[in-house]
This record gives structure tokens, C-alpha cells and sequence, in this order.
């Protein structure tokens, strides 16, 4: 039985980092706690050492690599850098095993006290062992608990309780075959087991490499979109400057009128066009450096109704100055899971673009409704509508009919809708034109 649990030591799955399972060995040290009763917990102490030895052989040859604690044993072993957290992260490993083997023995002896048959003896030992696994005192990160909390989040919520079943219909299988054919049998039975190990481990590993390269695919698309992005603030550079220049002529041709005049109502004059130059200056290179910004998000359950309520209190001072009323319709009483700030930009350039295109005494129409796990945002203007020349390229880089703009605004309301798993519309209204924000409750 030694010899058994030896052989089988080294064969491991590495289902996530800092996850590892040995299958072959769980299976066929259960199976001998039904066995060889109480004696397994000697036999399963006396053969960790030579089985590490083992581990450290195979992972030397290039046969069986080492993987996780035990890999960093093995550094240890050969006197190589190791985390030095291995070493206790091991023994707690290989105490909570013999607890496990400790506590299945027990739920062994009482349902054989109560002669109960195998098939239930086997049910009601191995879930009282689970059960001890969930609720083993081991603080920090071997804490069986969060051991199987990343077991889940890395296969799926449904894969722990297959494991157990799986383990549970393997060590009927041992316990069948110690019963007809004795040691030998079982012995067969048990490496025959490494069959399935192997399977289960090309098919991991199939997964991790689908991950990793899922992973690597990620970060080149990140870096594509941060790539076309700084080509993109390159290309408006032109623009930029050209408009910079342009209120900053003004700043100059006012100032030098400030200095040449005595009346005070033309120096309140200028000094009033000089303080609009500057604000359009600075709106033009705020609008270049909000495009220009990271895209990532941080997400916080915000009610619909508050996010909806500071856009239009920024805004309110710009519709203000053009005569122009912004009206907010009912919201829904629901949260979103939604990075405020970048939402904010968003709906905001909205309502700037929808006021813009409203005259005095118009009007801006906001609505929002949920259905079916997403929340609708629509902004309505009353002006001439969208231009037929940029209709096709609304939400590229540069489409604007203003003679201010640099055309960035929309793009970057679509790209931040986007980031949080929504979508941003344009609609023809009679008269004006409509947009509509459509976003996730629970943005990932």
C-alpha cells in the first residue's frame, strides 16, 4: 500500500495558481482508509518523504515536472531560490490531508458499527470529509475554503461538485476491487487510475493554454486601442494647435485693446471676451486629453437616478448661458454597476452637444427607463439635426460641423459606453436628433 501511494505521489493538476490536486493520490488513500482502517493514517505519513523523493527524481529527469508547492520544494531540494512560504503552505497541505484521512476513518467505523452498506457507507464518510475541508481552522490562503472558491472561478461554479462526484465513484471502484481480488488488485486498479489522471491533465492544460492565450489576446487588443488612440490625438494635433492659436490671437487682440482703452464698460467688455477665449481654449484641450485617457474602469453600484442628476447640474450652467432648459423625465429607482466619473463624460457630452444644437428658448429632453437587466439613457435635442455630410462617420474621429470643435466628443462617449458592455445610438427626430445609452446593470 506504501509503495502505492508513493508511485502515485508525483502526479499533480495544476487547476489555477496556487490550486493544486493530486488526483491519483486522493483516490487511492481514500479508498485504503476503507480498507486498512486507522493504519492508513501511519502509511499515508511514512510515505510523503519517499514520495517527495520521487517528485524530485521525475521533475530532475524532465518526466514529470513539478508544479506549484511542489516545484518550489523541489528548489529547495537543490538548493536553488524557493518562496520560502512553500515550506509552511506544504505542511499545512500535508496536516489537513491526514485530518481528512482522520476524519474519514471515524465516519468509516460508525457506519460499519451501524452496518450500513458500502455504497452508503462510502457517501456519508466522504461528505463528512468534505465537510471538514470547508470548515477546517487554516487561516490565509490554504484555507480549504478559498482553495475551492478559486477551484470554481476557475472551472465554473458547477466543477467542485462534479470533482466530488468523480471522487466519490473512483473510491467505490478501489473499494470493489480490494474486496474480490485483495492488495494485488487493488494495486492494478489503483495505477490504472493514472489513465484518467492523464486525461484530465491534457485536457487542464488544453484550458490554461486557451486562457493564457485569451490573456495575451487582451492585452494586444489593449495595446492596439492605446496605439490608435495616440495616432489618433497625433492626427488631431493639427486641429488642436489651429484652434489653440486662434483664441489665443483673440486673447491678444483683447488684451491690447484693454491696454489702449479708458472706458470701463469696453475694458469689461474685453476682459469678458478674453475669459471665453480662455475657456474655449482649455475646453478644446481638456476634450484632447479626456480622449487620450486610460479606459479602464472603476466600477461601484450607483443609483441611475443621482448619476442622471449630477450630469445634468454640470451642464446646467452652459444650457443656462444659450437660453436653453434642460428637462429630466422619471427615473427608474434602480442601481447600476457603473464607473461614475467616466459615465458622467459621457452622458455629459450628450447633453453639451444636444444644447449646442438648440437654439434660445429650445428645450433638452432627458429620459431613462430599465428592462431586462439594462437601463436606457435617451437625450433629445430640438435643433436642426445631424448634418446629412457626417452622418456615416458620426462617431469617428474629427466629424464635426462646428466651427469650435475638433469632433472628439462623441467618440469618446461611445468608447466609454462601450468599456462598460453598452451600446450608444443616434436616432433622426422630427425635429432634432436623439441618443440613446444603453448600458448593463452589472457592467463587467
Amino acid at each position: 500500500m506504501t509503495a502505492v501511494l508513493v508511485l502515485e505521489r508525483p502526479f499533480c493538476i495544476q487547476l489555477t495558481q496556487g490550486v493544486e490536486i493530486y488526483l491519483p493520490l486522493m483516490w487511492t488513500s481514500a479508498a485504503a482508509a476503507y480498507a486498512i482502517g486507522p493504519v492508513i493514517l501511519p502509511v499515508f505519513w511514512l510515505a510523503s518523504l519517499p514520495g517527495f523523493a520521487l517528485i524530485v527524481l521525475l521533475d530532475a529527469a524532465g518526466i514529470v515536472p513539478a508544479v506549484g508547492l511542489a516545484a518550489e520544494s523541489a528548489k529547495r531540494w537543490r538548493g536553488e531560490p524557493f518562496a520560502v512560504e512553500s515550506v509552511a503552505d506544504g505542511d499545512i497541505r500535508h496536516s489537513l490531508g491526514l485530518s481528512e484521512h482522520a476524519v474519514r476513518v471515524a465516519a468509516i467505523g460508525a457506519c460499519r458499527a451501524m452496518a450500513l452498506a458500502l455504497p452508503v457507507t462510502i457517501l456519508i464518510a466522504e461528505t463528512a470529509t468534505v465537510g471538514w475541508r470547508h470548515v477546517a481552522p487554516i487561516p490565509g490562503r490554504m484555507a480549504p475554503a478559498r482553495t475551492w472558491a478559486r477551484i470554481a472561478q476557475a472551472l465554473g461554479p458547477d466543477m467542485p461538485l462534479v470533482t466530488l462526484l468523480l471522487h466519490g465513484v473512483i473510491v467505490g471502484y478501489l473499494v470493489v476491487a480490494w474486496e474480490r481480488s485483495g492488495l494485488p488488485g487493488f494495486a492494478v486498479a489503483s495505477l490504472s487510475t493514472l489513465v484518467l489522471h492523464a486525461l484530465l491533465k491534457r485536457l487542464n492544460d488544453t484550458r490554461l493554454l486557451s486562457e493564457r492565450r485569451r490573456e495575451e489576446l487582451l492585452a494586444a487588443q489593449d495595446e492596439l486601442d492605446r496605439r490608435q488612440r495616440l495616432a489618433t490625438i497625433g492626427q488631431t494635433a493639427a486641429t488642436v494647435f489651429h484652434q489653440v492659436s486662434r483664441h489665443h490671437g483673440a486673447i491678444g487682440m483683447y488684451a491690447h485693446l484693454l491696454g489702449r482703452g479708458s472706458d470701463p464698460g469696453t475694458t469689461r467688455e474685453h476682459a469678458a471676451r478674453i475669459l471665453t477665449s480662455v475657456d474655449e481654449a482649455n475646453r478644446v484641450v481638456e476634450e484632447l486629453l479626456r480622449f487620450g485617457q486610460d479606459r479602464a474602469l472603476n466600477l461601484y453600484p450607483h443609483e441611475l437616478g443621482d448619476v442622471v442628476e449630477e450630469c445634468v447640474a454640470e451642464c446646467a450652467p452652459r444650457a443656462a448661458a444659450r437660453g436653453v432648459t434642460v428637462v429630466v423625465g422619471d427615473t427608474p429607482d434602480v442601481v447600476v454597476s457603473l464607473d461614475k466619473h467616466k459615465v458622467k463624460q459621457a452622458i455629459g457630452n450628450l447633453i453639451d452637444n444636444a444644447v449646442e444644437a438648440s437654439g434660445p428658448g429650445m428645450h433638452v429632453d432627458i429620459e431613462s427607463s430599465a428592462t431586462d437587466g439594462r437601463v436606457r439613457i435617451v437625450v433629445r435635442d430640438h435643433g436642426a439635426g445631424v448634418a446629412p455630410e457626417i452622418r456615416e462617420r458620426l462617431f469617428m474621429p474629427f466629424a464635426t460641423t462646428k466651427p469650435d470643435g475638433i469632433g472628439l466628443g462623441l467618440v469618446l462617449a461611445c468608447e466609454l459606453v462601450q468599456a462598460h458592455g453598452g451600446t450608444l445610438e443616434w436616432e433622426a427626430a422630427d425635429p432634432g436628433t436623439t441618443f440613446v445609452v444603453e448600458l448593463p446593470r452589472c457592467a463587467s
